[in-house]
């Protein structure tokens, strides 16, 4: 009798640990509104992905700088076991290859398509929705470091990730489009294509286990700027619920009348009349790439304020008050581009009797000069290029930019917290400092992935390790709750206005008083002096 109540209560524990571990079946056909897609268990288990679901009709031919259009329907079951095709783009078999690598192998003008990762088990999951950068030129969300699965695993969250138009194709403004579409909208394809991405998102992802009433967005770089811009547009009101903002701001946007300008060198490229649209849309979309761009430098393809997608600028919308108010997490990396500058000899070489007489070659009359001698004294960086590194690759393109933001959501925003990624404990460190992107493997939990796989090894992996699982913590718990605090981590404070403290992402995590303030204020009363990093490279 001992032996059957025990083989019994084997079998019920047996049973039990069965459905706790069988999760569900990543091949089942999920429902999505255009029709039925299967998926599949990823690579390292634990995690169900389904990958080129298209949200969007391919823009191509007529739908060509034309609003995102819904996909038509299809019939069976979409398998999405492989990624789209990688949105135009320069530098795809070049360097930006290394730091933007794609297995899709593919380029095309039909990209628009999304990820998606889930936990392999029952249950319903807040949902966070990656944007990526690359200077609105380029960049895709399939890159090997932006894989959501070990996100998805270690959180018990739904992560997206998905393709925009980029460049000429995302952001070409133009009278005559501007007459053709229903809101007199021009020049913001790439931002409307990320609406409808959420959008998809919103109306879909509950079949993929996601809450749709907790999506959280977050990106860098453009993908942080963009962030910025969708907290602005009414276009995305409903659409998330907290945002993360990495290695952005509020102001790359331009108004359409430069972006008019830009189209006019586009049009005397190819020998087409100024207002005949279709002579450019049918020119075969790599030589529209290749000799109807500007030079990369002067970032002429970025959103404009066309009065749809955005009334004014993304800072002012929000200083207004006409904006998306939810819970905003934002920062930036302690160098970002400002080692950048090593590269013009230039500067590099430039001794540190000639610091001001490079701020006077850079347009800064006596006043000013004085003043950026004191806000950047040349006895803490050493030399002239470490000090203008950080004037123009780091505090005026990324990290007042996120105060800036920060300051104006605070107005009307009391859940807002500011970080700056600090970790230099990798190989190479030493000469590009903690560079711009360098926070994104430690976020997405992928440092033995490409492009960064190569600056861990044996003896440094297992301290980032560390550093990844903490940040990984911070942007978990914000997804959850608005707030990345909880038991086992450093207090995170919030942002105050008054008395602006910074959490500092390290081996060792602390609070900071934060002590860029005074040189904040000079960039926003010298806004005309700003100068592109890209184009100091150059110079």
């Amino acid at each position: 009798m001992k032996r059957l109540i025990l083989s019994f209560i084997l079998m019920i524990v047996f049973s039990f640990s069965n459905s706790l571990t069988a999760g569900i079946n990543c091949s089942e056909p999920v429902q999505t509104e255009y029709g039925l897609v299967s998926g599949r268990e990823a690579k390292e288990g634990g995690v169900c992905e389904w990958l080129g679901i298209p949200y969007a009709q391919p823009p191509v031919g007529e739908l060509r700088w034309r609003a995102p259009q819904p996909h038509p329907k299809w019939q069976g079951i979409r398998k999405a076991d492989h990624f789209g095709a990688r949105c135009m783009q320069k530098g795809v078999h070049g360097i930006m290859k290394l730091f933007s690598p794609d297995p899709s192998q593919k380029m095309s003008e039909d990209c628009l398509y999304l990820n998606i990762w889930r936990p392999k088990k029952e249950g319903k999951f807040p949902v966070m929705v990656w944007v990526h950068g690359g200077g609105y030129q380029w960049g895709t969300g399939n890159s090997d470091f932006y894989w959501g699965d070990r996100l998805a695993k270690k959180g018990d969250v739904v992560v997206v990730t998905f393709n925009y138009r980029l460049n000429i194709f995302g952001f070409f403004a133009h009278p005559a489009l501007r007459e053709e579409d229903p809101h007199h909208s021009t020049g913001n394809y790439g931002a409307l294509d990320q609406v409808m991405a959420l959008r998809w998102v919103k109306n879909n992802i509950a079949n993929f286990g996601g809450d749709p009433d907790n999506i959280t967005i977050f990106g860098e770089s453009a993908g942080g700027y963009s962030i910025c811009t969708l907290l602005a547009t009414p276009l995305a009101k409903g659409l998330f619920h907290r945002a993360i903002m990495m290695s952005g701001g509020c102001e790359a946007v331009q108004e359409l009348e430069k972006g008019f300008e830009v189209a006019k060198f586009t049009f005397e490229k190819f020998s087409c009349p100024y207002n005949d649209i279709n002579c450019l849309r049918k020119i075969p979309a790599e030589k529209i790439l290749y000799q109807g761009s500007t030079s990369m430098a002067e970032l002429d393809y970025v959103p404009h304020i066309d009065g749809y997608l955005l009334a004014d600028t993304p800072l002012n919308m929000i200083k207004s008050g006409n904006f998306n108010r939810v819970p905003t997490m934002a920062g930036y990396t302690k160098d970002e581009m400002a080692r950048l500058l090593l590269l013009n000899p230039r500067f590099s070489l430039a001794p540190g009797s000639s610091y001001e007489k490079k701020l006077a070659k850079l347009g800064f009359d006596d006043a000013e000069i004085a003043q950026l001698v004191k806000l950047y004294p040349l006895e803490e960086y050493k030399k002239p290029v470490y000090a203008l590194g950080r004037m123009f690759g780091t505090d005026l393109t990324f990290a007042c930019g996120t105060y800036d933001a920060l300051l104006a959501l605070s107005e009307y925003v009391p859940e807002l917290y500011l970080y700056r990624f600090d970790y230099d404990g990798f190989m190479l460190s030493g000469i590009a400092g903690v560079a711009h992107s360098m926070e994104l493997p430690y976020v997405f939990g992928t440092l033995d992935r490409r492009p960064v796989n190569k600056l861990y090894n044996f003896a440094n992996i297992k301290k980032a390790r560390k550093v990844s699982d903490t940040i990984q913590r911070y942007w978990i718990n914000f997804a959850k709750a608005g707030n990345p605090n909880r038991e086992g981590l450093e207090s995170w404070q919030k942002f105050d206005p008054k008395s602006p403290r910074i959490q500092i992402l390290d081996e060792n995590v602390r609070s900071e008083p934060l002590d860029i303030i005074p040189r904040c204020q000079f960039w926003q009363e010298h806004k005309d002096k700003k100068i592109p990093i890209f184009s100091l490279i150059g110079y």
